[in-house]
C-alpha cells in the first residue's frame, strides 16, 4: 500500500495514453481540471473528485499539473484481503467493479475534509512508522473505505450494505472472472450453486438492477474497452467475448447503447482528438 499527496510527489504523471496497473488506485482530486477516460467513459476531474480504478481497467489522463492537490492511494488486492482478513473486501465496495455506476464521486467540502483529515493521518504513520503504526493504518483505511462506500452509495442511491449475502459479492468476483465467457444468468446460479430467483432478488436489493441487467452493463463495458483501445475488428471480439456470430454482438451493443459500434468508435475517436 502507498499513499502520497500530488502536491509532494515530484514524479507525478498522469499518463495521456491508455494504459492498465496491476493494482487498486483512488485518485483523489481537491484541486484540479481535466477528463479522466474510464473504461471507455469520459469523466470531468473537478475539486473534491474521486476516481477509483480497479486492476487492469483502461484508463487515461488529460491533467494539466499546475496547482494539482490532492491524494493518490494504491493498494494490491492481496494487501486488502490480507490486511483485513477479508477475501470478498473489494468487492463489498460499490464504487470497484461498478459497471452500472461511473467510478467516480464528487463530495461536499465537509465530507472531504473528513476524509482528508484521516488520509493525512494515514500518511504521518507511514512517514513516522512505529511498532503499532500497521493496526492505526489499517483502522483509518478501514474507515476511509467504508466511509467512501457510505458517500459513494448515497450519491448514486444504492445500497451501501457491506455485510449483506456473501453471494452478492461472490457474484460480482465471479463476473470478472467470467464476463469474457460466461453471459447467462442460469451460468452464474451453477457457479454460485443457488437458484435464478434467489439471486435476483439478493442482487435487486444490494444494486437496484437484476443479473442479467448486471450482466449486460459488463458485458458492454467489455465490448466497449475492446472497441476503443484495441485494434480488432467486430468479428474478432465477437470472437472472444463468446458471441456466436459478429451480428449478435452488433444486435446487444444497439440494443444497450442505441447505436451501431462503428458510429460508437468514431464518436470515441472524435472525444481522443478533442
Amino acid at each position: 500500500m502507498d499513499l502520497h499527496t500530488f502536491e509532494n510527489n515530484p514524479n507525478v504523471f498522469f499518463d495521456p495514453n491508455p494504459h492498465t496497473c496491476d493494482f487498486f488506485e483512488i485518485m483523489i482530486f481537491q484541486n484540479a481540471s481535466g477528463t479522466i477516460d474510464l473504461n471507455g467513459q469520459l469523466l470531468e476531474v473537478t475539486e473534491n473528485s474521486f476516481f477509483f480504478i480497479c486492476p487492469f481497467q483502461k484508463k487515461s489522463c488529460k491533467i494539466p499539473l499546475d496547482g494539482v492537490k490532492g491524494f493518490h492511494l494504491v493498494f494490491q488486492n492481496d494487501f486488502l484481503s490480507d490486511f483485513f482478513d477479508d477475501k470478498m473486501f473489494a468487492y463489498r465496495m460499490q464504487y470497484f467493479y461498478n459497471s452500472q455506476q461511473p467510478q467516480y464521486l464528487r463530495l461536499k467540502s465537509e465530507d472531504y475534509q473528513i476524509v482528508q483529515s484521516v488520509l493525512n493521518e494515514i500518511i504521518s504513520e507511514i512517514n513516522n512508522y512505529q511498532n503499532d503504526s500497521s493496526h492505526i493504518i489499517r483502522s483509518l483505511l478501514y474507515f476511509s473505505l467504508s466511509k467512501l462506500n457510505r458517500l459513494y452509495s448515497k450519491f448514486y442511491n444504492i445500497s451501501p450494505d457491506t455485510q449483506s449475502n456473501s453471494r452478492v459479492h461472490k457474484f460480482k468476483e465471479l463476473l470478472e472472472l467470467n464476463i469474457r465467457t460466461v453471459h447467462a444468468v442460469n451460468d452464474y446460479c451453477d457457479l454460485l450453486q443457488t437458484d435464478r430467483h434467489k439471486l435476483n432478488r439478493l442482487v435487486k436489493a444490494h444494486t437496484g438492477h437484476t443479473a442479467k441487467q448486471i450482466i449486460n452493463n459488463r458485458l458492454l463495458q467489455e465490448v466497449k474497452t475492446e472497441l476503443r483501445y484495441s485494434n480488432k475488428t467486430i468479428a474478432e471480439i465477437a470472437h472472444e467475448l463468446n458471441f456466436s456470430e459478429p451480428n449478435n454482438l452488433t444486435r446487444f451493443f444497439r440494443k444497450m447503447e442505441g447505436t451501431s459500434p462503428a458510429t460508437y468508435l468514431k464518436n470515441a475517436q472524435n472525444d481522443s482528438i478533442q
